[in-house]
């Protein structure tokens, strides 16, 4: 078999020397290749990328993408420019341990698994980015119900499977969305999970939010169904309020109308016809990029 394994590259300088090392040492030469796309970001990394392809110019592959475009088009990338027979994506950091690529393979023998996800027995991000992973992890699992509990970034794809994932012409790109709209044959394996050994996180609080809501908008359809629950819910509220207020009105014609009452229904109206055309917006937008084609990547140079 032979295996592609793709690592998207954003602050890798100092760490993908290493990986490249340590991946050779585990693998036969002729059996993979490695596959760095660079993903402009504020480091020398693609000079550190061209000069390890130098180095294993047969085993090597460097892109250089035109601008930022974010991990999962990074990925979709390589996948495009891979051959092997299986696809193997990992981070730059080390916190994924190549050694660990041999679990993954192992497992997806045993039950011929389309995908096969890397599991860590405990992450080492700080405490804040693992609570919010769980939350999110909770979350996603309500709302894409074909998603597999245990996605990860560290992950074995049959080539077949990952070579549909490239079709999909959406800039909010989700590869374990992708993935779950294509095939359930997925599995996991527990893996270990290192402590970053060199640069930053390219995912910030932003970025962290903005990916949250573009998984729930483009792969989940709660929050629509939200609103239409939330709407369904008010106006059975507000008529049977209405007819508190009536036989109240008939009965003890002892209320006062006031503005304040008035006001305060007049707020909670306007907000949930704000949340509603926010939301509607945010599908509009997602269509709107649909439809122009905007591309998933482009390339500016590769070795």
């Amino acid at each position: 078999m032979f295996y592609s394994i793709i690592i998207p590259v954003y602050h890798g300088e100092k760490t993908i020397k290493s990986l490249t090392e340590r991946i050779l040492n585990d693998f036969q030469k002729d059996s993979l290749e490695i596959i760095f796309v660079y993903d402009c970001g504020p480091d020398q990394s693609w000079e550190t990328i061209v000069e390890i392809q130098k180095q294993h110019p047969d085993i090597v592959k460097g892109i250089h993408l035109s601008k930022n475009f974010g991990q999962h088009n990074a990925i979709i990338c390589g996948i495009e420019q891979s051959k092997g027979d299986y696809i193997i994506t990992m981070d730059e950091d080390l916190q994924h341990q190549p050694k660990d690529i041999r679990n993954l393979i192992a497992h997806q023998k045993e039950g011929n698994y389309d995908v096969v996800y890397g599991v860590y027995h405990q992450l080492k991000h700080s405490g804040f980015r693992n609570l919010t992973s769980n939350i999110m992890a909770k979350l996603l699992e309500v709302s894409i119900p074909g998603l597999d509990k245990n996605y990860t970034a560290f992950r074995l794809i049959k080539s077949s499977i990952a070579k549909q994932l490239t079709t999909m012409q959406n800039s909010y790109t989700f590869l374990d969305g992708y993935i779950s709209w294509i095939t359930t044959n997925t599995s996991s394996t527990k893996v270990e999970h290192q402590e970053r050994m060199g640069g930053t996180s390219s995912y910030t609080v932003k970025k962290l939010i903005e990916h949250s809501i573009n998984i729930f908008v483009t792969f989940s359809i709660i929050p629509i169904r939200m609103l239409s629950y939330l709407s369904i819910f008010t106006l059975i509220s507000t008529i049977c309020y209405s007819i508190y207020i009536i036989v109240r009105k008939f009965l003890l014609d002892d209320l006062l109308s006031g503005f304040p009452s008035l006001m305060i229904v007049i707020g909670f109206g306007v907000s949930f016809i704000l949340l509603g055309l926010g939301i509607v917006g945010e599908y509009i937008h997602r269509i709107n990029l649909k439809t122009t084609k905007k591309p998933n990547y482009s390339i500016k140079e590769s070795v």
